[in-house]
């Protein structure tokens, strides 16, 4: 996860706050500057603290302990208006009945296909 969010960001030219969204913040976030900083030349990340929040979606939210986690909370995160920070796991369904008619394509037949329904989910 930490090379993944680095690459993003940096391929983003991310400037200022930025609020990641994460089932497991709460476990994500600690040491997570410091193992940003050790990262390959080619995405290492020094990130001032404070430029990063942290939330944990609304549907994972029941499976993590009450304590100290409302500081994770969507609710209380100014801006963040009544956002459940679920979009991104709602079109897998979707994307599951593709993987079923793809399997048996060519590599380059198989990737315009799953192109094509990533691109027209995303439109939606």
């Amino acid at each position: 996860m930490d090379y993944i969010f680095a690459s993003a960001y940096r391929f983003l030219n991310a400037n200022g706050k930025i609020t990641v969204s994460y089932d497991i913040a709460c476990q994500w976030a600690k040491q997570v500057l410091f193992r940003l900083a050790r990262l390959p030349d080619h995405v290492r990340l020094e990130i001032p603290e404070g430029e990063l929040r942290y939330v944990i979606p609304k549907y994972h939210w029941r499976a993590h302990k009450e304590a100290d986690h409302n500081r994770y909370s969507l609710n209380y995160l100014p801006g963040s208006a009544r956002i459940d920070g679920e979009e991104i796991e709602r079109v897998w369904a979707k994307q599951d009945a593709i993987a079923a008619s793809t399997r048996e394509m060519g590599p380059g037949s198989r990737h315009d296909t799953l192109e094509d329904h990533f691109g027209w989910t995303n439109w939606q």
